[in-house]
Parts: C-alpha cells; structure tokens; sequence
C-alpha cells in the first residue's frame, strides 16, 4: 500500500493544488461577477487555473515551498469538496470533477510507468543518457526549504555547492539557466511524499498529465452539466492524455534527464488545445495563452520561445480565419501584455539566460541523427518518430515511416476539422528551426526541437483525434492512429530498456541513501572513490554530496589528479587538506574493484556498491591515495610513477607514524625514491629496502609524495606480460599508528 500511495501521491497534490484551488477561484468568480458568468462555467475554469498556477510559481518565488504548498492544498480540497457538493447537474463543478478524476487516473498511470522504467522499488536512483537529474533533485528539494528568488551567495551559504553553473546547482537570482517552475512544480508534486528520491521526483513528471487533460476541457465543454456523470468520450480524452504525456519526445526529455523540458512540454501541450479550441470570449483567451506562455518561460526558460511562438500562431490563424486586424492587433497586445505580467521580474533573466545558453552549448557536441542525414524531409518525422540519443541508430527506419504516417494523418484531419490553417503555420515555424539548425550544425538544438515541438505535434494530433471521435463511424480511424502513437511510444520503451539496464550497476540503492542519512548536520565525511570508474563515479559521488551537503553535512575529498568528470570534481577535489575533524568515511564500490586503501576497522553499513565507516567524531586517522594512481583492481592497487597519499592525524594522536606497505616492478638496483611530507624534502631511499615506508606525521592533513629518480616501464616492455600500464609501485596497506616514539624514518 505504501508504495501505491507513493504513485498515487504526485498526481494528487498536483490536481488538489491546481485544479481544485482554481475550482475554488472560478466558483467565487461566477458567483460575484457577471463578467466571470458571461465567459461560461468551463473557460472560467480555465482562466481561474492559469492564474493559480502563475500565483503558485511566483509565490515560491518569494516563500518556501512548505509555506505554499499547504494554502494551495488545502484550498484545492475546499475546492473539490464544492465541486463534489453540486455534483454534476452544475456544469463549473462537473467540468472540475472529470478534469480531477481523468488528470489523476492518467498522472497516476505514467508515474508508475516511470517508476517501472527506472526500477524505483529496487534503486534510489538510476541514471538516464544524461546526468541532469542531479539539478532537477537538488532544485525541487530547495524549492520546498527556500524561495527560488535568492542571491546565489545564500545558496552557497546553505548547501556550500558552490554558484549557479560552477558544477552542482543552478538555482538563484541571475542564473545561467532558468528552471525555477519545474523545482516548484516538482516540489508540490512530492508534497505527499517528502523524502523522495531521485527516481521518484523523476517519475513526478506524471502529475503534469493534468495539462493535456486541461488542454482538453473546452473541446469537452458542451458535455457538462447534463444527465451523464461520465460524458461521451472521457475515454478517448483519458488515452490521448496518456499518449500524449508517453510521446516520444516526452520520453526522450525524461530519459534525457531534462526534466524542466519534460513539464515545459507538458504545459505547451496545453497551449496548443487551447489554441485550437473556439471558446466564448476570444479576449479572455488571448490572456489565457498569455500567461500561459509566461509559465511555460517560468518552468523552463529555453521553452519560452516556442510556447509565445505557438501563441503567436494562434493570434495570426484566427486574425486570417476572421479577417480581422483588430483580432490580430488586440490578440497580440493582449498575450504579450499576459505573459509579461506572469514573467515580471523572470523577463530580463530570460533574455539574459537565453544569450549565454546559446553561447555556451553551441561550442559543445551532441549525440544527433536528423542534421546529418543528406534528406531533410525525414525531420517530418521527428515530432512523432523522436530521438533515442546515445543508441545506434538514433532513430530507426520503422519509427521514421509511422513518424512520415502521423504527420501525413495530421495534416488530412486538420483539413477534415478545419484547422489546416493552424497546421500549416506550426509546420511552416517548424520548418524555419529546422532551417536553423541544420544550416548551422547546432547538434544541440535538434534534440530540443524534438523535446518541445514534439509534445506540440502531439497535441495537435490528439486534439485532431478527439475531435474526429465525434463524427459517426469514424472511431475505427481514431482507434488506428492511437494504436500507431502507443506502437511508437511502445518501441521507443523498448530501445531504451537496454540502454537503462546497462546503467544498472552505477545505481544507487536504496541502503546507500539511507546510510547518506547518518551523517548529520556539521559533520565532515571524506569520500573515497578510487574503487569506482567511469560513469560510477559521477553519478555515485554528485548525487552522494548533493544528499550530504542538503542535510548540512560537508563532503572532502583527496586530490585525484585526474580530469573532471562529475559535475562535483571542479567544487570537491583536493578538499581533504580543509578538513578539520573527518567524521565519517564513505567508500564508493564498483564490482570487481577495492578502495586503494583499507580503514581496517569495521563499516557501519555496507553494500556491494558502498561502505561507510565512522571514524568516531575525528578520533580515527585516515590515509587516503592521491594523485598517480592507476584505477584499482579487485586486490591491489597499482601506481603509476610519482604518486602521493594524503592523510589526516587528529589532534590526540601523538606520536602518529605511517607505514606503507608496497611492492616495485623491477627496481635498478640503484634506484632511489625521494619523500616529501607537505613539499618539505624528507627522507631518500633505497629502491631495495621499500618493502615498508613508516614516515612520522604531523598533526592535521599532509600531502605524502613519493618520487622514483628513474624511468617507469610497462610490463609489456619488460616481456612480463601485455600491460601496456606504466607501474611503479603495488601497493597493499597504508595504515597510522598513534603514540609511536619519534625516530629516524626508514
């Protein structure tokens, strides 16, 4: 039942907060202004949720997040219950009933797909083809702790990770990347579930199901209020909201572990069922797909574009269908006005953050299929067809010839219901990015076309088919072109299994996150992760000193020498010499590896993957491997030349020697190697008497180097074996001993 709740709970806080509270609002509305009545129970319905949902964005602006949530919560219940009250003879009630019941059927259903995906019961947290998620957990943990609207010199003082795009966050006031909408929304998502882990605020992107499926209600409009508590077509509505969150450029966003994009499309989606759907007040509208618009630029700053592009689309096609030029006048005064008003403060950071992403990922590359393919009309495809990024081949052909189908079908009913106009205009504004990109290179804008205008596609596609359902005989057609979406969605699922499964063994169980747990507040843990290679070690150590550092305790680590390759590496390495009393030692594992360097006392808990040892309040000394290390094997550690160990001697151990236990690879028999403690010259040995170093140790964190005066050589050179690895020492045990009379060092 527990782990029902956890599925059901997302959804839940977000239709509670949102839909209910606009409930709420709309029912007030109608009851105290004639204005409100005249535009209808269903678009007051919708304008109420517009504004709840900027209201609740910019207010976690300025208030934690466990200040806000509870209001729109309890509100949204209030809300619900006056629905509930009136029933369904009350068309404003009725409407926010189906909208309730079909949003948290359909959020309920993709959160447990995504739960699934990600193997959430058996893994705190399993890496998709990218390693976004950290910001997204890390930004919707402080959203409910802190307002987003902070200097980032608070966001350093809290969590001591460093400013916005230095590596671990990009959360605070001038940041290069806005995302502040996607932590509140994810925030309230997890009201229900407050310690969530990486793959469940990963699967929370299911609760967005509420867009689409309020992206809806006016095509359902006439439906309400009548004698039918379930009206004609709640069916058809349900799987086309499902299929539009599973669409595959849904699915690449979250596999992508671009979240901010994932709920960005979900609320472009709902833009463009707005935009397609006549409604009572044209005027009211215009302000609807406004601030809409604006949202979307608060949820993810580089969707704005598109959201005010598809808006923009409306304004023109219903101009040119009414051949008016005041329509295209006021409809753009009155957008441009709403999404200002709804961005306010976030505007000039849009513009400013938009400039500086563009720059900087330009000069990056990015796995691409659609630009360098010589044909450009396969990028036709694309909305429906998507992009596994990292798979060979990216898309495959079949995904290409139903993607060819879809658009095909899309533009057929579009003429069918009369709405050609606007098909032609997304395909033209399509068409003009694509230009873009594919004259340019630009490998990193084509999967983000894919991420945003996919949904788009979707959406208009799904309106199409909703609407289509309606005519007599032809749900054989709809049905079919469902099929096709799910197939496609199916497949894409398919593909991305086994690029998820070979992920496995970076995951994060569930008894390491609950040993992070142990740590407390001021606490100093040292992290070892000369066990672990490859994506194991960014994705085990980013997200272990996130989880450490946002519980108030502070991750040091010893200077690896190797280039960064977490997003932690430029903020942590080399942190071991600040430590001042080290409390705990976390030792990160990768099967068929050890830690170069065993504590040689007990861990308080461990798994295959991790073991973490208290080193009793800073009482243990520690040794740990340095710089000029090779990765370490299952029971030796081998380095590579000039190689350092950093240690920490607490201040009651007297007397603190270390022994280092070691074994050289074919040593000249005059070879010397030269010690430095803390660059201060120390002893010079003889290359045939190192079977043990013992070395006194000064009190604090030192730097142990050890230098060869001649040439490393490989075991391939030496005829020994096909090592092609220069070795200079195999080193088996660094231990330190207190209360060690001082005496010459060996």
């Amino acid at each position: 039942m527990h782990h029902l709740w956890q599925l059901i709970a997302p959804a839940l806080a977000m239709c509670l907060a949102i839909i209910g509270t606009s409930t709420l609002l709309a029912s007030l509305g109608n009851r105290w202004s004639q204005r409100v009545r005249s535009i209808g129970p269903v678009q007051s319905l919708l304008l109420a949720l517009v504004c709840v949902l900027a209201l609740l964005m910019n207010a976690n602006a300025w208030l934690p997040g466990y200040i806000v949530f509870p209001v729109f919560l309890v509100t949204g219940v209030v809300g619900i219950a006056v629905a509930l009250r009136r029933g369904s003879a009350d068309p404003l009630a009725h409407a926010s009933i189906w909208a309730f019941t079909i949003s948290v059927l359909a959020g309920t259903l993709v959160v447990a797909c995504w739960d699934l995906a990600f193997a959430t019961r058996h893994l705190w947290m399993l890496e998709g083809t990218n390693h976004d998620l950290v910001f997204f957990y890390g930004g919707a943990k402080w959203a409910m702790q802190h307002p987003l609207s902070v200097d980032q010199a608070t966001v350093v003082r809290e969590w001591s990770l460093g400013q916005c795009g230095q590596g671990m966050q990009f959360i605070g006031n001038g940041c290069v990347v806005q995302r502040n909408g996607a932590y509140t929304l994810l925030a309230l998502a997890s009201s229900f579930v407050p310690d969530a882990g990486p793959n469940q605020v990963r699967a929370m992107i299911g609760g967005a199901a509420l867009f689409p499926v309020i992206g809806m209600l006016p095509s359902m409009a006439g439906r309400f209020g009548g004698g039918h508590r379930v009206p004609r077509g709640s069916v058809v509505a349900f799987l086309l909201a499902v299929l539009c969150m599973a669409g595959t450029g849904m699915m690449l966003s979250v596999i992508n572990e671009n979240i901010g994009t994932a709920m960005a499309g979900a609320v472009l989606m709902m833009i463009v069922l707005w935009a397609l759907s006549p409604m009572p007040s044209p005027l009211v509208k215009w302000i609807m797909l406004g601030a809409a618009a604006g949202c979307v630029g608060i949820v993810y700053g580089e969707a704005a574009v598109h959201a005010c592009l598809v808006v923009a689309l409306a304004v023109v096609t219903t101009a040119l269908w009414m051949r008016s030029w005041r329509v295209f006048l006021l409809g753009g005064v009155m957008t441009m006005v709403a999404c200002a008003v709804v961005l306010n403060r976030m505007l000039p950071e849009l513009i400013a953050s938009y400039t500086q992403v563009s720059g900087i990922v330009a000069q990056s590359s990015w796995p691409s299929w659609y630009i360098q393919q010589s044909f450009w009309g396969w990028w036709l495809a694309a909305p429906f067809a998507g992009l596994l990024m990292t798979a060979q081949p990216a898309v495959n052909p079949e995904a290409v010839m139903l993607g060819l189908l879809l658009m095909a079908a899309t533009g057929w009913l579009s003429i069918r219901e009369q709405r050609w106009r606007f098909f032609v205009g997304l395909l033209a504004a399509s068409g003009l990015l694509v230009i873009y990109v594919q004259s340019h290179g630009y490998q990193y804008g084509e999967h983000k076309l894919v991420q945003v205008l996919g949904p788009a596609w979707g959406a208009l596609l799904a309106w199409l088919l909703l609407r289509h359902s309606r005519r007599r005989g032809r749900m054989g057609g709809v049905i079919l072109l469902m099929a096709i979406l799910a197939a496609l969605s199916a497949a894409y699922a398919v593909r991305s299994r086994a690029i998820l499964v070979s992920h496995v063994p970076s995951g994060i169980s569930h008894t390491l996150s609950a040993a992070l747990r142990l740590p407390q507040a001021g606490d100093e843990v040292i992290i070892d992760v000369s066990a672990v290679v490859g994506p194991d070690q960014y994705v085990k150590q980013d997200f272990a000193i996130l989880e450490l550092h946002r519980r108030g305790a502070r991750a040091r680590m010893a200077d690896r020498g190797r280039d960064p390759v977490g997003y932690s590496d430029a903020l942590f390495n080399d942190s071991l010499r600040r430590a001042d009393s080290p409390d705990w030692l976390l030792v990160l594992k990768h099967p068929g590896a050890a830690p170069a360097l065993q504590l040689g006392a007990a861990p308080v808990v461990e798994d295959p993957t991790f073991a973490l040892y208290s080193l009793q309040s800073g009482q243990l000394p520690l040794a740990q491997a340095g710089r000029g290390w090779h990765t370490c094997e299952q029971d030796h550690c081998w380095t590579q030349g000039r190689f350092s160990l950093e240690t920490f001697v607490p201040k009651d151990c007297a007397g603190a020697r270390l022994q280092v236990d070691l074994r050289l690879l074919h040593p000249p028999g005059a070879g010397r190697i030269q010690v430095t403690v803390n660059g201060r010259q120390g002893p010079t040995l003889q290359s045939l008497e190192t079977g043990q170093i013992s070395l006194d140790l000064p009190k604090g964190s030192s730097v142990i180097t050890l230098v060869p005066d001649w040439q490393i050589a490989s075991p391939q050179s030496l005829g020994i074996s096909g090592d092609s690895r220069p070795l200079f020492a195999d080193v088996s045990r660094a231990r330190i001993s207190c209360n060690v009379p001082a005496r010459q060092a060996e």
